[in-house]
Formats: C-alpha cells, sequence, structure tokens
C-alpha cells in the first residue's frame, strides 16, 4: 500500500515553536512589569517616609532671652542670645549638626551651625547646647522626645557688625532644620531694656 504524503507534522513543529517564543516572551515581560513594580514600591516607600519626617519634625520654641542688657540695647559681637527648645508632639529627634539657625535683624542676616564638638561653648558663627532635662530617649548631639535645651550663641558677625538691636525693633529667629518646616519666631525687644537679662519670646 502506497503511503500519502502529509504535511501536519511540520505545522505542528512550527506552532510549538511560536507556542515556546510566546510563553519566552510573556515571561520576559512578566520580570520587567515585576522589577519595575518592586522598584516603583521602593521609591514610593522612601518618598512616604521623607514625607513624613518632613511633617513631623518640629522643633518648639519655649523662650528666647538676651544676656547683658542693661545697656539698653544687644549689643553685636558681644551679647548673647538663648533659646530653649524642645521637640514638638509627635517629632522625630533631630540631629544638632543638621540644624542651622539664622538670625535677621534690620541690618542682615545672621547664621550659626552647631559647634563641632557638641559642648556648650558658643560664638557669632556657632551655637552650644546645654541640656537642661534629659528625655527617656537622650543622646548628646541630638534633641530627642522629653528633652528640653538652652541653645546658646553670640549676636554679631559681619553681616551685621556694628548694628546694635536697640528698645522697641523687631527681628526673627529662624530654626531650619534638614527635615521639617522652616520655624519663624518673631522677637521685639521692649520699649525698656534695663535689666541684665531681657525676655523676647513670647
Amino acid at each position: 500500500m502506497a503511503l500519502k504524503n502529509s504535511k501536519k507534522a511540520a505545522q505542528g513543529i512550527g506552532t510549538l515553536i511560536i507556542f515556546i517564543a510566546l510563553i519566552l516572551v510573556a515571561a520576559v515581560a512578566a520580570g520587567v512589569l515585576i522589577q519595575t513594580a518592586s522598584s516603583l514600591q521602593s521609591k514610593s516607600l522612601d518618598v512616604g517616609r521623607q514625607s513624613q519626617e518632613k511633617i513631623t519634625t518640629d522643633i518648639e520654641v519655649v523662650q528666647v532671652f538676651a544676656q547683658a542688657t542693661n545697656d539698653s540695647e544687644i549689643t553685636a559681637d558681644g551679647d548673647n542670645l538663648t533659646m530653649v527648645v524642645r521637640l514638638g508632639s509627635g517629632s522625630n529627634p533631630v540631629k544638632l549638626d543638621d540644624l542651622l539657625i539664622r538670625f535677621d535683624t534690620q541690618a542682615g542676616s545672621q547664621s550659626v551651625v552647631a559647634n563641632s564638638t557638641g559642648g556648650t561653648g558658643f560664638s557669632a558663627a556657632s551655637y552650644g547646647i546645654a541640656y537642661k532635662i534629659n528625655g527617656s530617649n537622650h543622646q548628646t548631639g541630638y534633641l530627642s522626645v522629653g528633652d528640653l535645651a538652652e541653645i546658646t550663641f553670640t549676636y554679631g558677625g559681619t553681616a551685621v557688625s556694628g548694628h546694635n538691636i536697640s528698645e522697641g525693633e523687631t527681628a526673627t529667629i529662624r530654626l531650619i532644620s534638614k527635615n521639617g518646616a522652616v520655624k519663624p519666631v518673631q522677637l521685639t525687644t521692649p520699649s525698656a531694656m534695663t535689666e541684665v537679662l531681657t525676655y523676647l519670646y513670647p
């Protein structure tokens, strides 16, 4: 009996090759989608964490006072300013090396950073910190929950050299942390400064 020629086997192999190619393409596409989704999820978590830090990081200024003001003014390159600070409710700890303080007066702006040793020493370029109350998670160099501290710096610098802050004059202290909103504190000197210690805020 004569055998008849058939092309069914050849067609079946071609279909199988196309089917395998489709599976490979789908697997590669699925791998790319999974990797992209994982990368986007990781980035979204980072952005969410950073946004949360910016919202929750807050330093509360309790009090501001100036020393050696019995000459009726805050003298540039001589008198000291002290802020009593603590963390705001629900705030994350603040690293002092990441905290910049700007003191804006009618003469100009003075910028001070943390003392490089993390101690109480201060000048017109750097501020010192003295912890008055240590919180349960206290760590030197940080402002943590429960801490109450005094930040002190000397009023002065080239930008305000020769300009003394007189009675009834306004100024602004701005606390600028690496994370979190800028914290402005508006100050107005009293109409009569006759005491060695003068409270400027609240």
